[in-house]
């Protein structure tokens, strides 16, 4: 007489935004990574989501189209009431949520239906000073009522667990540090590219060959801090006629941006190159990397930017002093401080030498922690140990 298989392990991924953002890459990585003969693996998700990114993951995809980002009490409580009923339905062991939207929500119907195991990946900070204080007290209190809820956190980055535990969401157990993976083999490869072929690439990017270029790769959107940038721009332009600046990435605020730089008489001096595939080509052709963003997880484009052993000037944010060792491999700043950047990247226009040395230190900071399948062992071996706590394996 054969065996009887045991049951697969129902596990439920919950995120707001799906469309190739940071969080998302990290989610749809760790279903992917799960052992399909073991789990069997949803995917639900809100309505700013793309289906195809979720191809070749071996998930189920499962919608709900009032899982929306921005606030919105009536859909919200909808959402909410869609994610228990569907939670009842499936009767899933594990749920483990992302983002600031569903982890709340996809929390609070987890512990409706008593769900077994709960766990929040918390990939940026959902209160944050460039807030009004009754957001950032409504969602002090909306995290610290989620933990109630939740067996473990997952955090990307040690600056972020210390944020949270600094405003007492937890306790240090409650947490454990699994860095998003991400295949850095072309950025590597990019480091090692001859400046022949970055000069090429300038000139690729309609730059002349002999610029010195900056470049920020992110999102066009207003959070991102461009604006910043564009004053960078401003103080420094007049006097580095070679100095040139590229933003790679789109989004929804491009034309208020262009109008900006339109307004600073700064076309042909700033470049919107949109979307890319080819970004560490163009990291390896910058002579430095800028980062402005106001709030983050821990930012992937700066492990990117070490790969390729660029140097970093960046504006504090959660994660990047883990990986911009002042002085080693870059700077970083108080948030807004546009005269100090101005000030070292006017360093590095003067002292080229110095900015290449600096990037090249960066290299030492990117090991196999940020390898993908590194991030996927750590989740499931976490799942396992869980699951064993709690008599379930």
């Amino acid at each position: 007489m054969s065996p009887v298989a045991s049951p697969k392990i129902r596990v439920a991924h919950v995120i707001t935004r799906f469309h190739g953002a940071g969080g998302a890459k990290n989610t749809i990585m760790t279903c992917a990574g799960l052992d399909k003969s073991r789990f069997e693996v949803d995917l639900i998700v809100g309505a700013s989501a793309d289906r195809w990114r979720a191809e070749g993951a071996g998930v189920n995809w499962i919608q709900i189209p009032d899982l929306i980002r921005s606030l919105h009490p009536l859909k919200d409580w909808r959402a909410a009431r869609a994610l228990e009923k569907l939670f009842r339905e499936r009767k899933y062991t594990i749920v483990h949520t992302h983002l600031g939207k569903a982890g709340i929500l996809g929390r609070w119907a987890a512990h409706r239906v008593g769900t077994p195991l709960v766990i929040h990946g918390l990939h940026g900070a959902t209160f944050n000073p460039t807030q009004t204080w009754l957001e950032n007290a409504t969602y002090l209190w909306l995290e610290k009522r989620a933990m109630q809820w939740t067996d473990k956190v997952i955090s990307v980055g040690e600056d972020l667990r210390d944020r949270y535990l600094a405003a007492g969401v937890g306790r240090p157990e409650d947490y454990v540090i699994i860095h998003s993976g991400m295949d850095l083999t072309a950025f590597r490869a990019a480091a090692e590219l001859p400046e022949a072929a970055r000069r090429a690439k300038r000139r690729e990017l309609g730059l002349p060959e002999d610029a010195f270029v900056a470049g920020y790769i992110a999102a066009l959107e207003w959070r991102k801090g461009h604006r910043h940038l564009i004053r960078v721009m401003q103080t420094l332009a007049p006097r580095y006629p070679h100095l040139h600046l590229v933003f790679a990435g789109e989004g929804f605020s491009a034309d208020r941006l262009k109008k900006l730089v339109a307004d600073a008489g700064l076309n042909d001096r700033i470049h919107f190159l949109g979307y890319r595939n080819d970004v560490p080509e163009i990291m390896a052709a910058l002579h430095v990397k800028l980062f402005a963003s106001e709030r983050e997880g821990l930012p992937q484009v700066l492990v990117q930017a070490d790969a390729v052993g660029v140097p970093i000037l960046a504006f504090e944010a959660e994660g990047v002093r883990e990986m911009v060792k002042d002085g080693v491999n870059g700077y970083v700043f108080r948030y807004g401080d546009v005269e100090a950047m101005a000030a070292a990247l006017e360093r590095f226009i003067q002292d080229p030498d110095l900015a290449r040395r600096m990037g090249q230190r960066g290299r030492q900071f990117v090991d196999d922690r940020w390898d993908i399948a590194t991030m996927q062992r750590k989740t499931q071996d976490l799942y396992d140990q869980l699951l064993r706590e709690k008599g379930l394996l």
